[in-house]
């Protein structure tokens, strides 16, 4: 519950294998172990310290308990229906922040020194997206581009420095490219807990409370215009392989304009299509690249079934 499964695969897995990708279409070549540790990395950091602090700080601020068990709301809900307690998520916030560590030791020691910025900022960012004194999710603007964007530009360049021991201007591009449309995802999922996040104290002020629901649509379809600007330069410029980015940047905005942010089903089956969208696009583009990465489909499709079967709350 805590780990929040396909939140995980979608910001963690899909970046770090979009990335990959770029290296094998530049270089030729993957570090196979290098690119299990970044994964093992990535999806460590954001599946529990991040999203354990996100649990801990929304629930004493109120921002998690505005709404029953039941009704539409973000979250793992952990603590609202009495799975763990905050005592045993500070206990599991310290046991898999030591496991990260540990993986980042062993990648500093196995590649370029300078690759601890990338995920020692990474971590950083993550967990102060929710922690005291910064907290960039309760201040508006600051949640997307200080945690979102920061974070999938770092997991994407940092990935390609451990790769390679350098920072094209092409992954550089990419990740500002993706990470736009991720700032889109991440305020689409935020559309469901406008209610809670006013009612925190402190108020949760998202740039969707600051903005107001309509308004944070129209900055969500500006951002995905610029991302597809961006991603037809590519095309243009780099290689004929990123034409299926303007093509997902365009589904993207097809979903994203048909939602209505106020309506929870809405939102609820507009963020079903974006998911399976975002993830169809990784595997497509990183298939088109090299078939080697077609082995991604087996670990995501059994993603899917671990999220049916125990990511999700139950009713009696």
């Amino acid at each position: 519950m805590i780990f929040r499964i396909l939140a995980v695969v979608v910001w963690a897995v899909m970046t770090v294998l979009l990335s990959s990708a770029i290296v094998f279409y530049e270089s030729g070549k993957i570090d196979w172990t290098n690119f299990f540790l970044v994964m093992a990395i990535a999806s460590i950091t954001q599946g529990f310290p991040a999203h354990i602090i996100n649990e801990i700080y929304d629930w004493k601020s109120g921002a998690d308990r505005y709404r029953k068990i039941g009704e539409k709301s973000g979250g793992s809900k952990v603590i609202k229906s009495g799975l763990a307690s905050i005592p045993q998520l500070w206990a599991m916030f310290a046991i898999t922040s030591a496991m990260s560590f540990a993986l980042v030791v062993v990648l500093y020691l196995r590649t370029d020194p300078r690759s601890l910025w990338f995920f020692g900022v990474g971590y950083l960012v993550c967990i102060f997206y929710t922690l005291p004194p910064l907290s960039f999710a309760y201040r508006p603007f600051a949640g997307e581009w200080l945690g979102g964007f920061t974070g999938i530009m770092l997991n994407m360049t940092g990935n390609y420095f451990v790769q390679t021991g350098s920072v094209s201007p092409t992954i550089l591009l990419f990740s500002i490219t993706i990470g736009l449309v991720y700032i889109a995802i991440m305020m689409l999922f935020h559309y469901l807990d406008y209610e809670s996040d006013r009612h925190a104290i402190p108020i949760k002020r998202t740039t969707i409370v600051f903005l107001g629901l309509q308004r944070s649509k129209m900055y969500v379809l500006i951002l995905l215009t610029v991302s597809t600007v961006l991603s037809v330069i590519m095309a243009l410029k780099i290689s004929v392989l990123f034409y299926i980015v303007i093509l997902s940047n365009i589904s993207q905005f097809i979903f994203q304009l048909r939602c209505d942010p106020s309506d929870a089903e809405s939102i609820i089956r507009t963020g079903k299509w974006l998911t399976l969208e975002m993830i169809t696009f990784v595997i497509l583009f990183s298939i088109l690249v090299s078939p080697i990465f077609g082995w991604a489909i087996l670990p995501v499709a059994l993603s899917f079934y671990l999220h049916k079967k125990f990511g999700k709350l139950r009713t009696i």
